[in-house]
């Protein structure tokens, strides 16, 4: 096994548009995940285009299992985030100890971009967290 750091960013110049060199990226969640050691980054990066998409309901019957709880739960914060879906566009960025590897979500599958220079924002801190909750209590 080996541990896989997944750090989503959302595109905020385009959306439903694939990725081009430039364009900004806001910081949304980060995930820790413990994979077999020959998983692929785009088979990490299916996995989170699946938690950040599909409907609770369904995910909500895969609890019996260790991965079926940790994927409900990261697509509960994900969504009590009010995120939005993860799309052509996005970027995920999937970390190990040893590497790095940067992933535009194409139309179809991934494609494989240099670590971009235009991302900014925090990933999931408990300071995120706070700040949604506090922003959540003062709507009327």
């Amino acid at each position: 096994m080996r541990f896989h750091q997944i750090r989503i960013y959302h595109n905020t110049d385009s959306r439903f548009v694939p990725y081009q060199n430039g364009d900004r990226l806001a910081a949304t969640v980060s995930h820790g995940r413990n994979q077999p050691a020959d998983t692929s980054p785009e088979q990490i990066a299916d996995w989170a285009f699946h938690v950040c998409n599909a409907d609770l309901d369904h995910l909500e019957t895969g609890r019996v299992t260790p991965d079926g709880e940790v994927d409900f739960l990261f697509a509960c914060v994900y969504r009590l985030l009010r995120l939005r879906s993860l799309s052509v566009g996005d970027v995920i960025d999937v970390a190990t100890d040893e590497d790095s590897c940067w992933l535009a979500c194409e139309p179809f599958g991934w494609r494989r971009i240099t670590p971009p220079s235009n991302a900014h924002g925090q990933l999931l801190t408990a300071e995120k967290v706070y700040q949604h909750i506090a922003d959540q209590a003062s709507r009327p």
